[in-house]
């Protein structure tokens, strides 16, 4: 080997070096303790300095999945930690080693090999078998396998999912949980639901006029198309139920990455509220059925059919010609907000101009968490993270893009 060559390989080796010097593993920094006893500047220029991130809420950060980022040899999701009120250190780890919605479809054998490898790198770190249970709908929304460690330093959760049988098989998640203790793991369920007099406490009206509810959770759905889970678990979190996060209810409503349709999630909410003592409710804003009957009769004298833009053109029309439609559906959103609950949303994105929204035209799910009178606005929520926690849109736009509302109320 010539000198050129040779020094060609050294830096090479060096540049080798450096980054497995580079790539983390955020799960042996835990079951050591460093995770939480070591700063979160620290931690993040030892483990996460390669890896975008952005903030979910005020206590949460999600690192986007990174190739620097791994435990041992199984690579890990987006990750979430949640930071102290200070936010000086991480006080909890979660991420997601699959997700059907971040990628794509796992047949049944590739998705044990990750399982399998994935509990062999526990056992290794931890130094013992973890203790399996089987956990029921009740706690996650659909049943999953678990299996737990604990040592001094942390509590782990490995949660797996599939749904289906033969050709309907479907790889769901496998979900990675740490925390100091095991307490610090548990995860609400019915018991914990809200009582509804205690959800009006959640109210805040604001000088400008602003009548909104505080304290719904963020959820980052990321670049997924899992708008409609994401924005349910939200509603569920904020009653207490955070076990039954957007991969659960992935899984029950059929969502995949291109989406979920509207049966699908209305059935999947009527099949998992009953356990958790709750009720659905859902209507149109304005009848759809007479636009929709405008629409053909539009169709049949021109020949051409018509899109989303112009049947929420015929929509704003008709209620800036009658207003009373619009504020017929206004009083029953009013209803639910002003008691501190939210209205699920779903509507069509890009009949309006947004600005700042991360995802295209379309339909989309979003929860309506206030009004303004005063201003003929409506108070909403994104679930893309903390920039998109509060946001406003003209009544009359908004009643124009809607598709269906939903209320999800506990039944005590």
């Amino acid at each position: 080997m010539n000198r050129l060559t040779k020094r060609a390989a050294a830096v090479f080796m060096a540049f080798l070096a450096f980054d497995v010097l580079l790539a983390g593993d955020p799960v042996s920094w835990a079951v050591d303790g460093s995770l939480w006893e070591k700063s979160s500047a620290e931690v993040e220029r030892s483990i996460f300095s390669k890896t975008f991130h952005r903030w979910v809420d005020e206590q949460s950060l999600r690192y986007k999945k990174s190739e620097y980022v791994k435990m041992g040899d199984v690579q890990l999701g987006d990750v979430v930690m949640k930071v102290t009120e200070d936010k000086k250190h991480f006080t909890s780890f979660h991420t997601t080693i699959y997700n059907k919605g971040d990628d794509g479809d796992m047949d049944k054998e590739q998705f044990e090999s990750l399982l399998s490898e994935s509990l062999t790198q526990l056992k290794d770190k931890l130094g013992s078998e973890g203790v399996a249970r089987q956990q029921s709908r009740k706690e996650t929304g659909l049943k999953t396998r678990a299996w737990e460690w604990q040592n001094d330093h942390c509590a782990v959760l490995l949660e797996s999912a599939t749904t289906g049988k033969g050709k309907k098989y479907v790889s769901e998640f496998i979900r990675l949980s740490i925390a100091p203790t095991k307490e610090a793991l548990e995860k609400g369920g019915a018991k914990d639901v809200a009582r509804r007099s205690d959800l009006k406490e959640n109210v805040v009206t604001e000088e400008n006029g602003d009548v909104w509810i505080k304290g719904v959770p963020m959820v980052d759905q990321g670049e997924k198309g899992y708008c409609v889970p994401a924005a349910v678990s939200r509603v569920f979190a904020y009653y207490g139920m955070d076990g039954v996060d957007q991969h659960a209810l992935a899984a029950l409503c059929k969502s995949s990455d291109q989406g979920t349709t509207l049966n699908d999630m209305d059935k999947a909410l009527r099949d998992i509220c009953g356990p958790f003592h709750m009720t659905v409710k859902s209507w149109d804003w304005v009848n759809m059925k007479s636009f929709l009957k405008k629409a053909r009769k539009m169709v049949r004298k021109t020949g051409v059919m018509l899109d989303d833009h112009e049947i929420a053109g015929l929509i704003l029309e008709d209620v800036e010609k009658h207003p009373g439609n619009m504020n017929k559906g206004l009083g029953d959103i009013k209803q639910q907000i002003d008691v501190g609950i939210p209205v699920v949303w779903a509507v069509v994105l890009g009949i309006f101009p947004e600005q700042g929204l991360p995802q295209s035209v379309g339909g989309h799910m979003r929860l309506i968490i206030g009004y303004n009178e005063q201003k003929r606005t409506i108070i909403y929520t994104d679930s893309w993270g903390i920039r998109h926690t509060k946001k406003a849109l003209p009544m009359k736009q908004a009643c124009a893009m809607t598709h269906r509302l939903w209320v999800l109320r506990p039944a005590m």
